[in-house]
């Protein structure tokens, strides 16, 4: 009798969830590369899910699962290869064939991942038992859509790269894309993917890689302290870009406010090439001197020739600093920024930088501060270069957390 009662399952490192019986045991082995389903009171009865040592765009291996079991099927005897059509994923079935024995095999292929599955029942239990597993098999849902889509735009730089740098011999490992000499790190681009329209998704690869290629070109590390002090320039970033595990928990940086840090960057073109703290020694220089000559650059940048903005019925007003050049943030950094927009904003007035490219101001007046913050929030949010959804108060003594 199939069992009323349904207990959900969802595997440890997120790969996929499914339902069996309630009274039913689970069990996971290697840390949660297997996971075993079968009734307390039977060692002879049970399913296993197995997760391939592969990782793979499954879209393209409808044709090839078929292909797959049926190599491993002799020696663990089985056949009769067949579409399982019952499965939420595509999904192969093949018949065990061990003398007694009355389970079955698939392979299923869903995100980034393909899972191996048997059962083991005895042959004369097989109305019995079948029908559960295949009610269990039927739940199985692979959770590995964000995967799926960084495996996808991974593989679709590594083609790009190979084809412009033959000379590197690009591969993709775990931390992203490895050449000879050179580390490729997919996780800002992934974001910048996520943010765009499909209509987008090639446009801003082929920007990545066409970035890739001009830092290929770049003496990277060996620049000296002459040269770099000409093209230093300040970058706000959120601290979590520091993190340890990160490729830029090497940058120097400064604290600022509000889990806002200022890292700093040499600009050649299109291409930020951040500071580290070995380039601080290699340079016998110090945090300060890098800091005042990066905000020194800063002042030399030209503002945009019109800035765009509103003014509302009470008199206050809100002005976008939008600027092509990566650095709409950093001019919050300005030391005369109250100076210049305090005449038409009032004193004090407020900020936000919601993102990389993003620098907004505008009177400190509750209405459309209300308005203004609510849409610094949605900015953050979506944002591919997120910073922070906090506001700043700009006064004629320095920048502080706007109070809420």
């Amino acid at each position: 009798m199939v069992p009323v009662d349904w207990k959900k399952f969802v595997h440890p490192r997120g790969v996929f969830r499914l339902e069996y019986p309630s009274h039913w045991d689970h069990a996971q082995k290697d840390e949660a590369r297997s996971c075993g389903f079968g009734p307390h009171e039977r060692d002879d009865v049970g399913l296993w899910i197995s997760l391939m040592p592969v990782s793979v765009d499954c879209n393209r291996m409808a044709d090839e699962l078929p292909k797959i079991l049926e190599q491993v099927l002799p020696r663990m005897e089985g056949g009769n290869i067949r579409r399982d059509e019952t499965l939420r994923h595509y999904g192969v079935k093949a018949d065990v064939h061990k003398d007694g024995e009355g389970g079955h095999f698939w392979l299923v292929a869903g995100g980034d991942v393909v899972l191996f599955a048997s059962t083991q029942l005895p042959i004369a239990e097989q109305e019995v038992w079948n029908p559960v597993f295949e009610r269990v098999m039927a739940t199985l849902e692979i959770t590995r859509e964000e995967e799926l889509a960084y495996r996808q735009l991974t593989d679709d730089i590594l083609t790009l790269l190979r084809e412009r740098h033959p000379d590197q011999d690009f591969r993709a490992d775990e931390k992203g894309i490895r050449g000879r000499d050179r580390v490729v790190f997919l996780s800002n681009v992934f974001r910048e993917v996520r943010g765009a329209s499909p209509e987008r998704r090639k446009e801003v690869i082929e920007h990545f890689v066409k970035g890739l290629g001009q830092s290929i070109d770049l003496p990277l590390g060996q620049e000296t302290w002459d040269d770099a002090r000409q093209r230093v320039l300040p970058l706000l970033k959120p601290r979590s870009y520091l993190e340890s595990t990160s490729a830029n928990r090497h940058s120097l940086f400064t604290d600022w406010l509000s889990g806002v840090v200022i890292c700093y960057a040499l600009k050649s073109k299109d291409i930020f090439r951040f500071v580290t703290t070995a380039d601080l020694e290699r340079w016998e220089t110090d945090a300060q001197t890098i800091h005042d000559t990066s905000v020194a650059n800063l002042v030399r940048l030209s503002w945009p020739k019109r800035l765009e903005g509103a003014r509302q019925h009470d008199g206050s007003r809100l002005i976008i600093v939008s600027t092509s050049d990566g650095l709409a943030s950093s001019r919050l950094l300005h030391p005369d920024l109250h100076k210049l927009f305090s005449g038409p904003l009032g004193s004090p007035f407020r900020a936000g930088i919601p993102d990389r490219d993003t620098l907004v101001i505008y009177s400190d007046r509750r209405s459309l501060r209300e308005r203004t913050e609510r849409q610094l929030k949605k900015d953050y949010k979506s944002s591919s270069y997120p910073i922070t959804p906090r506001p700043f108060l700009v006064t004629a003594d320095g920048i502080a957390p706007a109070p809420k």
